[in-house]
């Protein structure tokens, strides 16, 4: 069972990327692709992540003279799970989750025999912070491709939103520092990261109006950003993830599965580590494919190795030990509920329906 050919996913139009620029890849480059970036040969590549800016979203909410549908080169499929922690940060080195062992949103650590969150270092079902997110990078570093990029004396940088130091209060700032280092030569390669159309998703769900005109917005945006960049500069967009609407949700807090439980899930509502006490495995499957059948595919930690969805490649040393005793993968509308906040998303991914697996990829070039 597979549900990404990872050699035909966003990693091969990272690695193209990578390879124009002399950098190596786990996976193939896409063809295509780098044919089309050789035939441009631009100085500057700029690529910008829209969370959750699923192609499938795309395509239903902006009509077919839109921008950015003129421009979606391509639609393929993020890797697995199709969440931010996975997806960005092998959007960012051009390795697979497996490789990466950035898993989740939520990862149990057994350095402080806790589940926390890996992106801000806090513990996830408690209050303790154990050092932001350089706490789960001194335990699993990232190469970036920025920093090798750097490192070969090409100048490259990276641009988030203002959650993070020097970042962007809004999307329209960010795109200006675009146009802005589109017209110097200050840097080769960018990667820039824009948040709120995820924010707004997960807040109201993907089908509503405000996350429409959002898109719209977006969309009005990088036209602006396009029509201002200098002749040398690529713009490649992509998203991490789609999403979809979830209206259906099973609270596992005083459920008969609670009894099972060695500790709390980890993982994503829709993407579930469940950690099972010895004696309660057996019962633990049958319970869970009577309830779940329907809606989750439940696979064993030796199952999750043995048919590689984080991956093809080899596995970091790490990433068996952030494996659950068993993975529940969400093939519905489906969500889990193990804390009071998770009952308030109405739009989610990290599941394996087409609307969260398809992302775009958009380029754009003047003269091209």
């Amino acid at each position: 069972m597979s549900f990404i050919k990872y050699e035909s996913s966003i990693l091969s139009y990272i690695s193209s990327i990578r390879k124009y620029f002399g950098l190596s890849s786990s996976y193939e480059d896409n063809s295509d692709f780098s044919r089309y970036i050789q035939n441009e040969k631009p100085n500057k590549i700029f690529l910008l992540l829209i969370d959750a800016m699923g192609a499938n979203l795309i395509e239903q909410k902006l009509s077919k003279d839109s921008f950015l549908r003129k421009h979606m080169l391509y639609k393929t499929t993020t890797v697995f799970p199709t969440t931010t922690t996975a997806a960005t940060t092998s959007i960012r080195n051009g390795k697979a989750p497996n490789e990466n062992a950035w898993l989740a949103w939520t990862q149990y650590c057994k350095q402080v025999d806790d589940i926390i969150i890996p992106f801000k270092g806090d513990s996830y079902y408690g209050d303790v912070n154990y050092g932001n997110r350089e706490f789960f990078e001194s335990i699993v570093p990232v190469a970036y491709t920025t920093n090798e990029l750097n490192e070969k004396g090409i100048k490259s940088r990276i641009l988030f939103p203002s959650f993070e130091k020097d970042g962007c209060e809004d999307f329209d700032t960010l795109c200006n520092r675009l146009i802005k280092y589109s017209r110097s030569n200050e840097y080769n390669y960018i990667y820039a990261y824009w948040d709120k159309y995820d924010t707004y998703c997960h807040e109201h769900g993907p089908s509503n109006r405000i996350c429409d005109a959002y898109l719209a917005h977006i969309n009005y945006e990088i036209e602006r950003l396009c029509d201002n960049l200098a002749d040398d500069t690529m713009l490649v967009v992509v998203a991490d993830h789609g999403q979809i609407d979830v209206k259906r949700y099973y609270d596992f807090r005083n459920s008969k599965f609670e009894k099972c439980f060695l500790r709390l899930p980890a993982g994503e509502t829709r993407s579930q580590f469940f950690y099972i006490k010895e004696e309660y495995k057996d019962e633990f499957e049958k319970m869970f494919k009577e309830e779940f059948d329907d809606d989750f595919i439940l696979l064993s930690k030796q199952e999750v190795i043995d048919q590689k969805i984080f991956g093809e490649r080899d596995n970091h040393e790490l990433f068996a030990s952030f494996l659950g005793d068993y993975l529940a993968i969400a093939k519905s509308d489906l969500v889990f509920v193990n804390k009071d906040e998770e009952a308030m998303i109405k739009g989610h991914h990290a599941g394996i329906c087409d609307d969260e697996l398809m992302i775009p990829v958009i380029a754009y070039k003047k003269g091209c």
